[in-house]
């Protein structure tokens, strides 16, 4: 009677451990391994005088190498069918963590208001805290449309913020400087409202599963 369910266990973990060394996800570590990089080169100058130029470089290529592994791993996801539980789990974690980083950064310099960072913050808290639930009703959510909007519009809301980064660290563009940070805040304000409509899907989405069951 016991050895039953203990093979299940021992079946599901065996199965996540090979679902973290495929591809896909192999590119969602490495993007959580990319966030507080991302932060290291964010806030070098602080640290090491003279360091402006390395530091916007080193925002950027980190930048470029987080999203670039953001498309990649769907794409291999999708092409040599390796996607896992643990895949479904890792993915927006994955994102999470290194979306906000982006985000924490620019309100520590002042370029993204702290309320807007705020919702980011609530909104991925709490999709991942419904993922949670619907995981005790035996579903893994996959990326709904408003999620997958999200990462786009984040993502976005990333260039925006570093490129507002670079002009202020590089003194570039001074003339246009307060029409660049306006621009940048309509790009916060509509992540923002997006995260909100996103966090409302999941929800709703949520409640339809535990009517269900």
């Amino acid at each position: 009677m016991v050895s039953f369910p203990l093979k299940r266990i021992d079946l599901i973990v065996s199965n996540f451990r090979i679902g973290l060394m495929n591809i896909p996800n192999s590119l969602s570590v490495a993007r959580i391994v990319l966030a507080p990089v991302f932060f290291v080169f964010f806030f070098m100058e602080t640290v090491i005088p003279g360091s402006t130029v390395y530091s916007v470089i080193g925002v950027w290529v980190v930048y470029l190498l987080i999203e670039a592994s953001d498309l990649l791993d769907g794409y291999y996801a999708r092409k040599l069918d390796l996607v896992s539980e643990s895949g479904k789990i890792l993915d927006p974690f994955a994102d999470s963590i290194s979306r906000l980083t982006y985000f924490l950064c620019f309100t520590g310099m002042g370029i993204m208001p702290v309320w807007i960072f705020l919702i980011l913050l609530y909104r991925d808290l709490g999709v991942g805290f419904i993922r949670q639930v619907a995981s005790g009703y035996g579903i893994a959510f996959e990326a709904r449309l408003s999620g997958k909007l999200k990462a786009w519009v984040y993502a976005i809301a990333g260039f925006a913020g570093i490129f507002v980064f670079s002009v202020k660290k590089l003194l570039l563009l001074q003339r246009y400087g307060s029409s660049i940070e306006l621009y940048s805040l309509v790009v916060f304000v509509l992540s923002a409202l997006i995260a909100i409509w996103s966090l409302i899907d999941y929800t709703l989405s949520l409640l339809k599963i535990r009517n269900k069951n």
